[in-house]
């Protein structure tokens, strides 16, 4: 009976040190959401304010970049697409970048297509050729991208031709 005794309150001892430990570690993450929420909360406000004074300038800058990839010839698995086409879009992104910020009126859309167009992109260890199929510009450039696999024995070379000339549609 002694040694019951003794399990119980080791027991019920161990269980509210546990409690108060795990009580210490909800409080600080309930202090890092509030954090979070509030920082969040401004960032949203302050996005509404620029967003605002652009549109009272009118002024229409490109603000996203939004590929659209489509496969042509060898198409990937279902999963292993999913996961080259957000590799593509990424790195579609990053090659077009230098387009935020800039005023929609001054860009030359048929550059646009030649900074993609022909570019061989290595994503998920296949290479892709890429090829523009339409452009949309407004705030967001629509990019329509078809990607063609290569064969893996084909060398590594990213060569991109600005002379290839502007095969896709552009539409401002």
């Amino acid at each position: 009976m002694r040694y019951l005794a003794i399990f119980i309150l080791g027991f019920l001892l161990g269980a509210s040190l546990t409690n108060l430990l795990l009580a210490r570690q909800q409080e600080q993450l309930h202090l890092a959401r509030a954090e979070l929420e509030q920082r969040l909360a401004a960032a949203s406000e302050e996005l509404a304010q620029l967003k605002e004074n652009l549109d009272r300038e009118s002024r229409q800058v490109i603000v996203a970049i939004e590929p659209v990839i489509t496969f042509s010839g060898d198409r990937p698995p279902a999963v292993e697409g999913r996961v080259v086409t957000q590799s593509l879009t990424r790195e579609i992104q990053d090659i077009l970048a230098p387009l935020k910020g800039q005023e929609v009126r001054r860009l030359n859309p048929a550059l646009v297509p030649a900074m993609i167009d022909g570019r061989t992109v290595k994503a998920n260890g296949r290479q892709f050729k890429l090829k523009v199929t339409l452009l949309l510009i407004s705030d967001k450039v629509i990019v329509h991208v078809q990607a063609q696999g290569l064969p893996a024995s084909s060398s590594s070379s990213s060569a991109v031709s600005l002379m290839a000339g502007c095969p896709a549609t552009v539409a401002i």
